[in-house]
């Protein structure tokens, strides 16, 4: 079984699991629940998949835009579109809350996530220079949806 829902706590020891596994310099166990525990206008959601928690994705609406903070996939799962499906699930979500541009940040290393984002139609709007912790760049993509 395969579903997108909402962000549980109880799925926090998942999130910060897959967290750990995909990233060099991960959010901590504290940054996660705060974000889970945000009383702000976000949109956290997990995909499930035989009941666990495959991947996620973590952004706030701020005025008329959406800031993609986080998205991950358990390395079990990657390259089975389930960022894919998390990305469609929150573009669906915020063009129904007056939402107009979609903004994130990507490695320049990371070709998989590039070619997903192309895929779905945002556009390369800028690079910040050194801005992850190996001294990758950070491509910075738009997508303009309303």
């Amino acid at each position: 079984m395969k579903l997108i829902i909402s962000t549980q706590l109880s799925q926090l020891d998942e999130i910060v699991a897959i967290e750990n596994a995909s990233f060099e310099k991960p959010w901590s166990h504290s940054q996660i629940k705060d974000d889970i525990q945000a009383n702000i206008d976000s949109e956290n959601w997990v995909f499930i998949k035989d009941g666990k928690v495959a991947g996620y994705i973590f952004g706030w609406i701020i005025q008329n835009e959406f800031h993609l903070h986080n998205i991950a996939v358990h390395p079990d799962h990657l390259r089975k579109t389930i960022g894919k499906k998390l990305i469609q699930h929150i573009i669906t979500r915020v063009a129904d809350q007056k939402v107009n541009v979609i903004l994130l940040e990507v490695s320049v290393n990371n070709f998989s996530a590039r070619k997903c984002y192309h895929s779905l139609g945002f556009v390369q709007t800028g690079i910040r220079k050194d801005y992850y912790s190996k001294g990758d760049d950070a491509i910075l993509y738009n997508l303009e949806i309303n």
